[in-house]
């Protein structure tokens, strides 16, 4: 008898798992929505998502171009349905393209490395005006130029036309900051560099570092000037303990970034108590960098994990004073 009930209980455990409606299949992610823009031989992608796994990278095929976007932990909100989230991402077009449009593909991975379906498109490329091209002359009025629409003012009339208005001054987009990157100087210090660049002017970019406790114990600034940057902060001379560097770009209109963040932890620091916080500005030279050595490295952990506290010392980070 025990025997036969045990041999009923393996069939139905065998059904229930073999059966289609006892396997667990877990849906690939999906794109919900995009935009595209083009702005001056660029291409600004928006890519919204729903997945059942938080997405981890995001693919962009335009032209020849091949953008890939690592998705940060935060871009991915908790939704009834498992993840939604979105990304900004900036394809620049090769020089030498001269299509009138542009194909692109889109593809979504999330961390079970199931993959979208392709999400593809054209976008329409506002080409520049050439010498000899006579597209618009119609439309204007001179005493050198014939015109059978229009009226005269002090003997020059411009019919305004929505092809006419620049592309660019059209659209404001905020600044793209790429990822960053915090090297260890000397036995007590670190830098950060990261990249920017902003569709019409950077204005600014700071940097911030907390510690564990989330008080700001040093920052810096750059005044970069154009449409892109490269560089590196000054050298903030840090306690043994546990930190996050927090980035963000700024352009000329006031348009922000989303912030960036990195944590790192600091060990085999010779300093017994932070050095108070002193203003200062890194110029706006897109090269500026810092002597680094290799040993002692500071321990990066990825964003959205709390490092290990590493404190042979017995030593806590000091707490900023208020300003």
């Amino acid at each position: 008898m025990k025997r036969q009930l045990l041999r009923l209980v393996i069939t139905i455990l065998a059904i229930l798992l073999l059966s289609p409606c006892g396997a667990y299949a877990a849906r690939k992610p999906a794109v919900v929505s995009h935009d595209e823009t083009y702005v001056s031989r660029t291409v600004r992608f928006r890519v919204a998502w729903q997945s059942e796994n938080p997405v981890v990278m995001v693919k962009i095929f335009a032209g020849r171009e091949q953008k890939e976007i690592k998705v940060d932990e935060y871009d991915n909100r908790r939704t009834r349905d498992g993840y939604s989230g979105e990304v900004n991402a900036v394809v620049e077009l090769d020089p030498s393209f001269a299509e009138e449009a542009l194909a692109y593909v889109i593809q979504l991975e999330d961390d079970a490395r199931l993959k979208s379906d392709l999400v593809s498109g054209k976008i329409q490329v506002v080409k520049a005006r050439k010498d000899e091209d006579d597209w618009g002359k119609d439309k204007l009025t001179s005493p050198s130029a014939q015109t059978t629409t229009g009226t005269t003012t002090g003997g020059t009339t411009v019919e305004i036309l929505d092809r006419v208005i620049g592309v660019m001054d059209r659209f404001d987009q905020a600044p793209v900051l790429g990822d960053i990157i915090v090297k260890r100087v000397g036995t007590d210090g670190v830098t950060i560099s990261t990249r920017a660049s902003d569709d019409k002017s950077l204005s600014g970019v700071t940097f911030k570092i907390f510690d564990n406790t989330g008080n700001l114990v040093e920052e810096d600034s750059a005044s970069p000037t154009g449409r892109s940057w490269e560089g590196t902060s000054k050298t903030f001379n840090l306690v043994n303990g546990n930190y996050k560097a927090v980035v963000q770009a700024t352009d000329s209109t006031g348009n922000t970034s989303r912030e960036k963040t990195q944590f790192f932890a600091i060990t085999g620091s010779t300093l017994t108590a932070q050095p108070p916080m002193t203003t200062y500005t890194t110029p706006g030279d897109p090269y500026v960098s810092q002597p680094t050595v290799s040993e002692p490295a500071v321990v990066q952990t990825p964003e959205g994990q709390t490092p290990a506290i590493q404190d042979p010392n017995q030593q806590t980070p000091a707490t900023q004073p208020p300003q």
